[in-house]
């Protein structure tokens, strides 16, 4: 019983799930450093590849496009850096008043339900119903969200570091590690990895593409619809798109806020913001999920969901991104785990044996 392929499959991977989480919960302050790091190695790799294959050295490539990079990232902050932090002074400015903003608000929905539906409110301790349960939410996010991030703050200074060495040494350091594999594996390890390596690639592709996609229709529908912070809100609904599931919803929540933050918010400027965030996700969900992101994903809805939520709870922001990859890389290590020790077990291979000869009697009986 302890030869069945699904047993030593179920053993050896579950085996390896336990330690990494051991060491993602040693890691953890690292975590959002390694993921990104990762991301820009899998950005910029196809590049360093080519140079490499042109004869260039391994450090030159790596130095030649981190440079590139390095200087498109500083010219862009140059560009956006002025409009961003006049954006959020301005937001900052307006959220001093956002009661009486609220209040008008909901002095509109309340003649408009007390027409139509017959249904009357009183705006004013609405308001500061929401106001505080707001407050409180909020509280509750800045405290969390500002621990999170001390504790990754110092590490982000390590992304460079971590991904030129990842871009030179990561295939000798891969090599070298297949290297400790038993002979009889040693070609079963190889089939996991690039199964494994071949649909990650193809996932983070897909990702980095809904981002950018989702980024650029937002920027667009907010600027002509006049909302306000257009570059900021698109940029925030691009990230916050990334998150599956949950993040379909998130992502309707920061242009709402600047409407009702806005000098003369109304029912039409809300309609229109979640209009665009609709159009952008309608894009996504028929364009990009599909054609590139569900083909290397292919998991269930209830799965992806329940693997956001606990990789949420242990490990934050880092989590919610980070759960969906390794699911389905656990999905592809797994499936190609069992099929390989199915297919190397010495009772397999003697069936398949069997099986031939009783499909081509002829051919195995002849000298």
């Amino acid at each position: 019983m302890t030869n069945h392929p699904l047993l030593q499959a179920s053993v050896i991977f579950f085996t390896a799930v336990a330690a990494l989480m051991l060491t993602a919960t040693v890691f953890y302050p690292l975590l959002f450093t390694l993921m990104v790091a990762t991301l820009l190695y899998a950005a910029m790799f196809p590049t360093t590849g080519y140079l490499i294959r042109r004869g260039v050295s391994p450090t030159q490539s790596v130095m030649m496009v981190m440079t590139v990079i390095v200087i498109v990232v500083l010219l862009t902050g140059a560009l956006l850096y002025p409009l961003i932090a006049a954006q959020l002074d301005q937001l900052s400015t307006r959220t001093g008043s956002i009661d009486s903003r609220l209040t008008h608000l909901l002095q509109q929905i309340n003649g408009l339900t007390s027409h139509y539906l017959d249904i009357s409110f009183n705006p004013v301790e609405m308001t500061q119903q929401l106001v505080g349960s707001v407050s409180t939410t909020l509280d509750g996010m800045q405290s969390t969200v500002s621990s999170y991030f001390d504790d990754v703050a110092f590490s982000l200074f390590l992304v460079p570091l971590i991904t030129f060495f990842l871009l030179r040494d990561f295939r000798s350091l891969r090599n070298q590690a297949m290297q400790l594999l038993p002979n009889r594996y040693f070609e079963l390890g190889w089939m996991i990895y690039n199964a494994a390596a071949s649909q990650l690639h193809r996932y983070l592709r897909g990702i980095t593409i809904q981002m950018v996609n989702v980024t650029l229709i937002c920027t667009t529908g907010f600027w002509l619809a006049g909302i306000d912070f257009a570059p900021l809100l698109g940029i925030l609904t691009g990230l916050l798109n990334l998150i599956p599931i949950f993040g379909i919803a998130l992502a309707k929540i920061p242009p709402l806020l600047v409407v009702l933050l806005s000098d003369d918010p109304d029912l039409t400027s809300m309609i229109l913001a979640l209009a665009v965030v609709f159009a952008a996700q309608i894009v996504d969900t028929a364009y990009i999920l599909p054609r590139v992101i569900a083909k290397s994903a292919n998991l269930h809805p209830v799965t992806v969901m329940l693997s956001v939520s606990l990789g949420g709870y242990y490990f934050g922001f880092t989590g919610l991104i980070a759960a969906v990859p390794l699911l389905f890389s656990g999905k592809v290590i797994f499936s190609e785990l069992f099929r390989g020790l199915r297919d190397f077990s010495p009772s397999h291979q003697q069936h398949v044996v069997a099986r031939l000869k009783r499909s081509m009697p002829h051919c195995c009986n002849t000298p």
